[in-house]
Parts: structure tokens; C-alpha cells; sequence
């Protein structure tokens, strides 16, 4: 056992030669270079390639493969756009951005999705995005739902600093300028808080406000009087003369309410808060009797 454990070192010297160090092939960068293995084995020991790149955000130096930035020629760093800031002097391209949101632009190379900063500011975010040319659909899956509803809240925020006509008429050009793409849900919503934003929401807040007009009108023609009952000598209401007449009016306008209020409980954001609003326990209160009463 001793004389076998001797020789043992040589066997493992000797058995470098026969046994490839890698199984797979070299990468696709290093061979269009020319390099050999003995010439990546030596770069990789001096730490340092000529398919390397350095990359200066105000100051913060990123280093990359030049290869992971190719992999998306239709943005800034994956183009020749970029020699536009490449620095002779330090071998370097320099750019004055955020550093700490080009850490995300960076990962974007790597892995093909960028993930949203939830402590930064969107609109930073979406302009660093636009300047490096990437598209907001390579946001990832588990941080989609935070941006767009910061998207959102964004979109509502600047909404506010409008003007009340304005508002209604230019939250959607200031959503789809903003690169958010509303729900039908959301699009009824905003339909019903702001009828001018469309045409069909116009003429349904005009058919809404019509028949309440009549409801009310039909309210009151049922106590005026119509005539004299021949047989009683006394008054009678147009409700008792006209009864069916305007129980179906009743009816169309109750139908009206209801399809209205389903609607815009199926559209709120936030269905518990709108059912105990006080608009909303108002149209309960006018609608329900209908449906309770004989």
C-alpha cells in the first residue's frame, strides 16, 4: 500500500494529459478572437481580456463582456451607438447617469430582464429605460404589478395638477403617453368618474341623467290629479288613472339604475370602500325598494 500511495501523484500528474479540463467547447467570443487555450487559460490568469469592457456611470466603473452587451443590438450598448462614448484616453465608454439604476440596466444584459427599483423614482427609471433603448416589456414578471401601478399612480398624480375638464379629457393621452396600457376595468372607471374622455361614455352619462329626470318627473305625475271619480265624487291621482303606464315607465328607469350601479361596483378599484360611500348607499336606498315592495 505504501509503494502504490508513491506512486499515486504521478498517476494524477500523468493523467492531466489524457482528461480534457473542460468538457465544453471554448466560447463563441474567445474563439472569434483568435484565442487558443493556452491564451484564454493565460488571460484568465492575468485577469484581464481583450473582450472586456469598462463602463464609467458618473464615476462607478461596471465591467461586462462585450458579448453580453451584442446579445441586444437594438439598444445603446449593444449598437455602435456606443463609440459615441467611448473614452480613448481611459479606454472606457463614460456616461453621466445613475449609477445605482444603471446596476439594473446592466443586469438587463445579463439575463434579459430588468427588474424595477421599488425605492426609486418611475419616472427616473423609465428615463433611464428610453435613453439605453430598452423596451418596458423586458421588465420582469415578479416586479411588472409594482411598476404599473406606480405607472399608475404617476399617471393619476399629474392628472391631478390639470384642471377638472382637462382632467377628464387627458388622463388616457397621459396614461398611453406613459407607456401604461389601461384595464377594461380601469377604462370604465375612468369613464364614469370622467364622461368626456370618450364618446360612448358621454352618451351614457346623458341616458343616466336622462331617465332620472324622468323617474322624478313620473314620481310626480302620479300625485296630480286627473280627474273626478263618478262614482266617489272625489279627486284621483294620474297613478290611479295611468297606473300601468307608469309602473312600466318605473320599471325602465329602475332597470337603468341598476344595470348602472352593477357596473360601477364591477369597475371600482376598491369594491368595499365604493359600496360604503355615500353615493353609492344612496342608489341603494332609491333602487331597493323596487325589488322589496309589493
Amino acid at each position: 500500500m505504501a509503494s502504490m500511495a508513491s506512486w499515486l501523484p504521478f498517476v494524477r500528474a500523468a493523467a492531466v494529459g489524457w482528461i480534457p479540463i473542460a468538457a465544453n467547447p471554448l466560447p463563441s467570443y474567445l474563439q472569434d478572437a483568435g484565442f487558443s487555450q493556452a491564451t484564454a487559460a493565460a488571460a484568465t490568469t492575468a485577469g484581464a481580456g481583450s473582450d472586456r469592457v469598462r463602463i464609467n456611470v458618473s464615476g462607478h466603473v461596471f465591467e461586462t463582456w462585450r458579448h453580453t452587451l451584442d446579445k441586444f443590438p437594438m439598444t445603446l450598448l449593444g449598437s455602435d451607438e456606443r463609440d459615441y462614448f467611448y473614452d480613448s484616453t481611459t479606454a472606457e465608454y463614460f456616461f453621466d447617469r445613475d449609477p445605482e439604476l444603471f446596476r439594473h440596466v446592466l443586469s438587463y444584459y445579463r439575463t434579459g430582464r430588468i427588474h424595477f427599483p421599488r425605492q426609486d423614482c418611475v419616472a427616473a427609471f423609465d428615463e433611464e429605460l428610453s435613453f439605453f433603448g430598452i423596451q418596458t416589456d423586458a421588465v420582469a414578471d415578479c416586479c411588472l404589478e409594482d411598476y404599473r401601478d406606480r405607472k399608475l399612480e404617476n399617471v393619476e398624480r399629474q392628472s391631478d395638477d390639470l384642471d377638472e375638464t382637462d382632467n377628464g379629457d387627458n388622463i388616457l393621452a397621459i396614461a398611453a403617453a406613459a407607456g401604461v396600457e389601461l384595464t377594461v376595468r380601469e377604462r370604465m372607471w375612468r369613464a364614469f368618474e370622467f364622461p368626456h374622455t370618450s364618446t360612448p361614455a358621454l352618451v351614457f352619462y346623458y341616458v343616466t341623467g336622462f331617465f332620472i329626470a324622468v323617474s322624478v318627473c313620473a314620481n310626480v305625475i302620479e300625485t296630480v290629479p286627473c280627474g273626478v271619480d263618478s262614482a266617489t265624487g272625489e279627486s284621483s291621482s294620474c297613478g290611479e288613472h295611468y297606473g300601468l303606464e307608469l309602473f312600466c315607465l318605473d320599471t325602465a328607469c329602475v332597470i337603468i339604475f341598476t344595470v348602472e350601479y352593477l357596473l360601477r361596483l364591477f369597475a371600482s378599484p376598491d369594491r368595499c370602500r365604493y359600496m360604503t360611500s355615500v353615493m353609492s348607499v344612496i342608489d341603494v336606498v332609491a333602487i331597493l325598494p323596487y325589488y322589496i315592495l309589493p
